[in-house]
C-alpha cells in the first residue's frame, strides 16, 4: 500500500478520500456483504429478518447513511480502536435494524417487501408547550451560535425522530412488545425524554466526530425508546395507537413533620441511610418499641 502524500516538507498527510461516495455504495459494497446471520423463517421471536428493498424503509436507510459517515471518520482516524469501535456500532445497529420480532422490517422476509409505517401522531396543539421563547440572546463578544435544525423538541419529534422509528406496536400480549400513542405530548416522561433526545440531536448534528449522529441512535434514541416503548410496564403501557389513556406518575403519601430529622436539619445527602435510626431509637426510650 502506498504511503500517504503529504502538500509539503514535515506537512500532516492529506486527508484521506471517502472510499465509498455515497452511503448506498458503502451499503452494497461493504456492510451488506460483511453481515452474515441466519434469517427467520417462520418463529420471529428472538431471531433477524431482512428486506431486499431495505432503501424503501426510512428507519433503515437513515441508519446505515449514519453508519457510512462513521465507516469514514473510522478511516481518518489515527487511534487504534477505531475500527472496533466501528464495528460494535454496527452490532447495535444491526440488532435494531434486523429484529424479526418488532423491528422495521418485521413485516418483510428476504423475499418479501412489506412497507412499514413510521410511529403515527397527532400534531401538538397549538400552545401546548406555552409560547416559543426564541433563541437566546448572544452575549458580547461571543460569537453567534448558528439556529438550531428545529426551535422546539416538539417540531424534531414529529419532523425528524418519529418518521425515522418504525416498530411493531402490541396487539394483546404485551410483554417484550412496543406500545404507543399518538398523543405522546400529554405524557410528562415522554416529552422530558423526547426533549432530552433533541438536545442530543443538535449536538450531533454539529459535532465534527462524524460518527456522533450513529452515536446518537445507539446511545440516546434506542435507549430512551426502549423505556418509551415498553408496553408491558413503560409509560405508554394503557395507551394504544388510537386510544389515549392517563397514566399518572408515582403517588406519594404525605412525610410526617421530622421524619428525617428535626425541622430545619440538613443532612448531608450522602448520609441519608446511614448511622443511628432515631425514630426507632425514640420508640424505645418510650417503651414503644419493646414486645
Amino acid at each position: 500500500m502506498s504511503a500517504p502524500s503529504v502538500s509539503a516538507a514535515g506537512a500532516q498527510p492529506a486527508p484521506l478520500a471517502p472510499r465509498y461516495r455515497h452511503f448506498t455504495d458503502f451499503a452494497e459494497r461493504w456492510l451488506l456483504p460483511y453481515v452474515n446471520v441466519r434469517l427467520a423463517e417462520a418463529n420471529r421471536e428472538n431471531t433477524y429478518t431482512w428486506c431486499r428493498q431495505w432503501w424503501a424503509h426510512r428507519a433503515v436507510a437513515v441508519r446505515i447513511a449514519h453508519l457510512h459517515s462513521a465507516f469514514e471518520g473510522q478511516r481518518r482516524s489515527r487511534t487504534g480502536t477505531s475500527l472496533s469501535t466501528f464495528l460494535l456500532s454496527v452490532d447495535g445497529h444491526l440488532r435494531t435494524i434486523l429484529d424479526a420480532a418488532n423491528g422495521p422490517l418485521y413485516r418483510c422476509t428476504r423475499l418479501c417487501h412489506v412497507s412499514t409505517p413510521s410511529l403515527p401522531f397527532d400534531p401538538v396543539p397549538a400552545g401546548w408547550f406555552g409560547r416559543p421563547t426564541g433563541p437566546k440572546p448572544t452575549p458580547a463578544g461571543e460569537k453567534k451560535a448558528p439556529p438550531p435544525v428545529f426551535a422546539h423538541y416538539s417540531e424534531f419529534v414529529q419532523g425528524w425522530l418519529l418518521p425515522v422509528t418504525s416498530v411493531r406496536i402490541a396487539a394483546n400480549n404485551r410483554e417484550g412488545q412496543y406500545s404507543w400513542c399518538r398523543q405522546w405530548w400529554r405524557h410528562h416522561s415522554v416529552v422530558v425524554r423526547f426533549a432530552a433526545i433533541h438536545l442530543a440531536f443538535e449536538a450531533g448534528v454539529r459535532a465534527e466526530d462524524p460518527a456522533a449522529m450513529s452515536t446518537l441512535f445507539l446511545r440516546h434514541i434506542d435507549v430512551h425508546l426502549r423505556e418509551v416503548l415498553d408496553a408491558a410496564k413503560g409509560p405508554l403501557h394503557r395507551c394504544t395507537p388510537d386510544q389515549h389513556v392517563e397514566c399518572p406518575g408515582l403517588s406519594s403519601a404525605p412525610i410526617p413533620t421530622a421524619w428525617f430529622g428535626p425541622p430545619g436539619a440538613s443532612t448531608p445527602t450522602e448520609r441519608l441511610g446511614f448511622g443511628p435510626d432515631f425514630r426507632t431509637l425514640a420508640e424505645t426510650i418510650t417503651g414503644r418499641g419493646t414486645s
